[in-house]
């Protein structure tokens, strides 16, 4: 229809603009957020620079919004990592670059989120709104050969049929590319679990909606890049990820051997390797844990408190009971002190490095005390029994046999007992635990943690037999005059044995 008068002609076209000025002013509304400068250039820097610059962002909208930067490569960092920025009014951003595992053109950039946020009495609310990208971008100079490129990345591929992993992250980030190619194939050959892996790129706006809607399930929040989701578990961060990963990983290898029905199932030759490897460890740990408890530091202990026993007058039947709790006492302590020392040497395990140094170190102690037992078989041999390198020192037999002597003479030792085995563990701990520790440090690097938990188990079993022994002669009316003579007749045989179990572990720890 033809315009007549010139000033409706006027008034269409202000029409026009205001609709068209509504629209975009809806647009900047849903965005919210503006930034300054709106890309960073950091330029050309050497490798190792670390780069660094200050942006700021002002909210357009017209309530206020919750600002957060989610770096997503540990080699970005953000200062205040989160902000409430006021209608109209703008914050600034403290942003780094650390280029010291880069090399070439180099693109990265933060996940910003921004939240609508209204305060209800003392409460403050955020309503989510679709993720902004903050890029950075510039060269990497090195001294050395030109940048290697970056392998290919899909969005979605794994390595086969195993335990499923969503891996969220930004392709080109050296720690997730790391993590992709040489972390997790190397924690999974080095359990024996398969793994299916799925990466999924952050920069794909729908990957970002997928991971927040992933931790709205699962009752948190996006706070760390890279994620990564196993069953209902959601580790965010590099530094979360390589600490629970090891442990969340064996549950679910777990969990999928109890739901898998058993007649169908071929066991893989790391499974096999896994369950030979416990089978032939039952006889070492138990040799190990029964010639611990006769080693001379244990032993001459025991013969000690049966003599203080017999001079202070105890009948036989008191003997009985006091032998009783006293290695209940024993038993307890060192069981206890194996489930703390074993969860730690466990979590140092779980560390590629650290599991290669803890297994040459312990192979290395290992042949050392082997050759010292040998030595000292030879001077017990020879008849300087007394010149034991493997013995406890002077001033902690001193402080035992003082203790077990005050202790004899009151008439309230039964009920003090359980205090004796632990006074008396805890001192001899500095020559038991030669045998001890070694044990422990071969367990803890056993594949099965239910395993090794019942191997723990069966060696304080195997240490406290010997107890059990002696006290029940004793109570039969041996005399601890003849248990020692017997004793030292043996002591020679009890070292070469030692030799040999500590000969075994080494081995098995080589072949672990």
């Amino acid at each position: 229809m033809p315009v007549k008068h010139p000033c409706l002609l006027f008034v269409y076209l202000a029409l026009l603009v205001s609709i068209v000025s509504a629209d975009e002013m809806a647009d900047r509304s849903a965005q919210g957020l503006e930034f300054s400068p709106p890309e960073w250039k950091y330029g050309m820097i050497d490798k190792g620079e670390v780069a660094r610059t200050t942006i700021e962002v002002f909210n357009r909208g017209l309530e206020p919004l919750l600002v957060t930067f989610i770096p997503t490569c540990s080699c970005l960092s953000v200062s205040p990592a989160e902000f409430s920025i006021a209608a109209g009014t703008a914050a600034k951003f403290s942003l780094s670059f650390d280029s010291k595992d880069d090399e070439g053109k180099v693109s990265r950039g933060y996940i910003v989120k921004a939240g609508a946020q209204r305060v209800a009495g003392t409460a403050a609310t955020s309503t989510a709104v679709t993720p902004l990208y903050y890029l950075l971008s510039g060269v990497v100079r090195s001294h050395n050969a030109s940048a290697q490129a970056h392998p290919a990345s899909s969005a979605a591929s794994g390595f086969g049929s195993g335990i499923e992993l969503r891996y969220y992250y930004t392709p080109g980030c050296r720690a997730c590319e790391a993590f992709i190619a040489k972390g997790l194939p190397e924690l999974a050959s080095r359990d024996g679990i398969a793994t299916n892996l799925v990466r999924r790129d952050l920069l794909d706006p729908k990957v970002y909606e997928e991971l927040a809607a992933a931790a709205a399930e699962l009752g948190t929040s996006v706070k760390a890049i890279p994620a990564l989701r196993i069953g209902n578990t959601l580790l965010q961060g590099d530094q979360e990820i390589e600490a629970r990963l090891p442990g969340l990983l064996i549950a679910a290898q777990g969990a999928q051997d109890q739901a898998a029905p058993s007649p169908a199932v071929i066991a893989s030759p790391a499974s096999v390797s896994r369950s030979v490897g416990a089978s032939l460890a039952i006889v070492p740990v138990m040799l190990a844990g029964l010639v611990d408890g006769i080693n001379p530091c244990a032993f001459t202990t025991l013969i000690f408190l049966l003599a203080s026993l017999a001079l202070a007058g105890r009948g036989r039947k008191e003997v009985l009971v006091i032998g009783a709790l006293f290695t209940l006492g024993v038993f307890l302590t060192y069981l206890g002190v194996g489930f703390g020392l074993f969860a730690a040497l466990r979590a140092a395990s779980a560390i590629s490095v650290v599991s290669l140094i803890l297994r040459w170190l312990l192979f290395a102690i290992l042949l050392a005390f082997a050759i010292l037992s040998v030595y000292d078989y030879f001077k017990i041999r020879s008849g300087k029994a007394s010149e034991m390198l493997l013995q406890l020192p002077n001033s902690l037999k001193l402080k035992i046999h003082a203790s077990i002597r005050n202790r004899a003479k009151t008439a309230a030792l039964a009920g003090s007992s359980l205090a004796l085995g632990f006074l008396v563990s805890i001192f001899e701990f500095a020559c038991t635990a030669q045998v001890y520790l070694p044990t422990l440090a071969y367990l803890a690097r056993q594949k099965g943690r239910g395993d090794a938990i019942g191997l723990l188990v069966l060696y304080n079993l195997c240490f406290i037999a010997p107890l059990v022994v002696v006290f029940i002669a004793s109570y039969l009316g041996v005399g601890s005059k003849k248990i020692a003579t017997a004793f030292q007749k043996r002591m020679g045989a009890v070292k070469l044995g030692l030799a040999a179990v500590f000969i075994v572990l080494a081995a098995l720890t080589l072949l672990s």
